[in-house]
């Protein structure tokens, strides 16, 4: 595979990614001169941060960060899908692509900051990816894929106590939905799918 597909992803571009469908994988894309640097995560909280009864806008600005985090590691599978025969993969997978991909070149960028802890708890909410349905066996053989491929995945975000830490829970998955549960619990995930989906508007 071309070291042209694998580009990381800007945090900034896609802080609301609705409108973006990830069911097809992106278009190869020329690299830059220096390689791309991977997806930076957002600012972590400190541990009175996540003791601390928040004001309105505090918690406004942490569901911002938060669908900042949960944006990046959506659009970072798309471009990790274009790399993998348009499956996508576990989350250390885009943070480490070489211990995946089969082709990957040893000078290609991270599709995530390896560095971050994506599925920590950090700005007082909870992080957690769900697999869906895995490709068979002659279907990774047939491009060459991850053994570890998957078909769908969900990515979501709850408070660690709702109404305090946080108000609204979120989830993103790979049809490019992003949904929301009002009174922050877990948002339900079947088959890597958030279903049922109470869109983000």
């Amino acid at each position: 595979m071309a070291g042209g597909h694998l580009v990381a992803v800007s945090l900034v571009a896609f802080v609301l990614p609705m409108a973006a469908g990830l069911q097809s994988p992106a278009p190869a894309v020329s690299p830059p001169a220096t390689p791309p640097a991977a997806a930076s995560p957002p600012a972590a909280s400190t541990p009175a941060d996540e003791s601390t009864k928040l004001g309105p806008e505090e918690i406004r600005a942490r569901e911002r960060m938060i669908l900042v985090a949960i944006s990046s590691v959506l659009h970072a599978e798309r471009g990790y899908a274009a790399a993998n025969g348009s499956f996508f993969d576990e989350v250390r997978c885009l943070t480490q692509p070489g211990q995946c991909l089969p082709a990957f070149p040893a000078e290609g960028a991270p599709f995530l900051d390896p560095t971050y802890p994506w599925l920590e708890p950090r700005l007082g909410y909870t992080r957690t990816f769900h697999p869906g349905p895995r490709p068979t066996a002659e279907e990774i053989a047939r491009v060459n894929a991850s053994p570890t491929s998957l078909k769908a995945f969900a990515f979501t975000a709850a408070p660690l106590r709702p109404g305090e830490t946080g108000t609204r829970a979120f989830c993103g998955d790979s049809g490019g939905r992003m949904c929301f549960t009002p009174k922050g619990t877990e948002p339900p995930v079947k088959d890597g799918r958030c279903e049922p989906c109470q869109k983000l508007q």
